[in-house]
């Protein structure tokens, strides 16, 4: 039987193919198909693999937990168990939005407020003075780390006070603030 002109020159096209070139451009594109469909499979017929494929869904939304597992596989687990997953998924979405965390206001009223205070209470009636002195300890608690503002602090704010035209001394501060 002779074959006709076209299926010839298939032929010929094909036996000049080299399919592991082809291969070895199509599986890392099909990789992870195949990883996450295998692991889906898997997941369908064995009871130990269902039940990882459902703590994998349930723990992976959570932020703190990290798996490190391969994503196809963690992508199987969620699409295996979506009931699962998105039980979880909206209970950690409440749960953040629940979140009160406080307000920039609050946060520097907490910090001040005791300066504040303190400052009332030792410094003269000069409410200049009083926002000087304010404004350079916050600079101090700002700029130095935190065990060297113990150290370096009373030369900071004392430097601080001279560049606003203030003249305050080392003892006075030791005294008056408790620096």
């Amino acid at each position: 039987m002779k074959l006709p002109e076209s299926q010839k020159d298939f032929e010929k096209l094909m036996k000049n193919v080299d399919f592991t070139r082809v291969l070895q451009i199509t599986v890392p594109i099909l990789q992870p198909v195949i990883i996450g469909g295998l692991w889906l499979l898997i997941s369908k017929f064995d009871k130990r693999a269902d039940a990882l494929s459902k703590l994998i869904a349930i723990a992976e939304p959570i932020p703190t937990i990290d798996l490190n597992l391969p994503k196809p596989v963690v992508l199987a687990s969620m699409y295996h168990s979506v009931s699962e997953f998105s039980d979880v998924l909206n209970e950690v979405i409440e749960r953040l939005r629940d979140l009160e965390l406080p307000t920039t206001e609050e946060i520097v009223k907490k910090v001040t407020d005791p300066i504040a205070e303190v400052v009332e209470e030792v410094l003269p009636d000069s409410p200049e003075f009083k926002q000087a002195l304010a404004d350079c300890v916050m600079n101090a608690k700002k700029n130095l780390p935190y065990g060297s503002y113990y150290i370096v602090g009373i030369p900071w704010i004392i430097s601080c006070m001279s560049q606003k035209g203030y003249r305050v001394t080392a003892d006075w501060l030791k005294k008056e603030l408790g620096l």
